[in-house]
């Protein structure tokens, strides 16, 4: 038993990587999108929008299917990385801004089937120490935040940005099928929970913990998203880095992410999650602060700093849920927050893209400033 579930929280942790990367494409070339089809910043920040909160609400349906079919969710994991394969062969087809839109809203959906399943496995079958699993597993999401951009803007030197994509397709497939192998629905690893009708009510009975915890994720979302999609336009146009270099540059602030988040479900054990949530929020505030008013090397330095420690809040806010939520209805809640990073978050695209617009790119990271605050004030407030 032990084996299968290692071998399986390894496959995930791979596909868990292979799932960010396509996630996180679409921010990371945002240059080059904008210039291809003669976007302003706010357009940008809708094809995100649109992808995100695809995404997030799929992530609910998800869920539900995650609580339902619980002794056989992972193959929701096997479908969701098919189905996303087809979208990125039709994602060549489209050559107009709503063609585009479409195939990402789809592969939105797609993607959308992968966390409530895997992190309900995780949280169903792993007991002690869940906070250096959940962080263990996050470093698969961390590289693959790295790994995007930095193998987005090489491919898109020689290629179109397109083919940044279709690279990925390959070891996806081969992951997907290593994991149906490895996770056969019979063997004596997977226990099936009973299944009881989901309320509200039912995921907790002190609601206003959860409440805080899909708020916080929200604001995660909002700050994540809002600076993948928006540093490498920011470092394009306002500090005069080339394009594809600036699409590359963005991995400075998603490289040190797996530092982060295995440091965060590490400390999550030790101190307390919302002492680790809170040390998040408020230490990025100030760099993104700055950031701007930075010459470029400074520039870069500070937003790697902020990559690195912001994702520390990740792994704490996965072990509340499952601290919180009892195992039959972990499905549905890691489905609500993702609904909540991806959906709720993905307003962050729109709202920066229109200050950017409005005020210029210098002040885009000033909304994000505002949410970090916001996010560190609700982990220090008392209920």
């Amino acid at each position: 038993m032990t084996g299968i579930k290692d071998r399986t929280l390894l496959s995930l942790t791979f596909l868990h990587a292979l799932m960010h990367i396509m996630a996180t494409t679409l921010p990371a070339l945002s240059p080059l999108v904008k210039e291809e089809f003669q976007l302003n910043n706010t357009y940008v920040g809708v094809l995100s929008f649109a992808f995100a909160m695809a995404t997030g609400a799929g992530s609910i349906i998800s869920g539900f299917l995650a609580d339902r079919y619980n002794s056989n969710s992972l193959r929701l994991v096997s479908y969701g990385f098919l189905g996303t394969a087809i979208f990125v062969a039709l994602l060549f087809l489209a050559r107009n801004f709503l063609a585009i839109s479409a195939v990402f809203i789809c592969m939105g959906f797609m993607l959308s089937l992968y966390h409530p399943s895997a992190l309900s496995y995780i949280s169903n079958t792993i007991q002690l120490r869940r906070g250096r699993a959940f962080g263990l597993h996050e470093i698969g999401g961390s590289i693959g935040l790295a790994i995007a951009p930095l193998a987005a803007g090489i491919i898109s030197l020689y290629l179109n940005w397109r083919f940044a994509y279709l690279f990925w397709v390959f070891p996806m497939l081969f992951f997907t099928l290593l994991l149906r192998t490895i996770n056969d629905d019979h063997s004596p690893h997977h226990h099936q929970y009973p299944i009881k009708p989901f309320t509200i009510r039912t995921l907790r009975q002190d609601a206003v913990v959860l409440m805080r915890i899909y708020l916080i994720e929200g604001l995660f979302g909002f700050i994540i998203g809002g600076a993948l999609t928006f540093i490498p336009i920011f470092l394009n146009e306002y500090k005069g880095v080339g394009a594809q270099f600036a699409v590359i540059l963005a991995c400075v602030f998603t490289g040190g992410g797996a530092i982060g988040k295995f440091l965060g479900g590490h400390f999550s054990d030790i101190i307390g999650e919302r002492r680790v949530m809170a040390a998040g929020f408020f230490i990025i505030a100030p760099l993104f602060f700055v950031a701007p008013l930075l010459p470029l090397f400074w520039c870069i330095l500070t937003l790697a700093l902020a990559g690195m420690i912001f994702p520390a809040v990740l792994p704490a806010i996965l072990t509340t849920i499952s601290k919180e939520v009892e195992p039959s209805q972990r499905g549905m809640a890691f489905g609500l927050l993702m609904f909540a990073g991806f959906g709720f978050g993905s307003t962050s695209r729109i709202i920066l893209g229109v200050v950017s617009d409005t005020f210029g790119i210098s002040t885009v990271f000033y909304p994000i400033v505002i949410a970090a605050l916001a996010g560190g004030f609700l982990n220090i407030w008392k209920v």
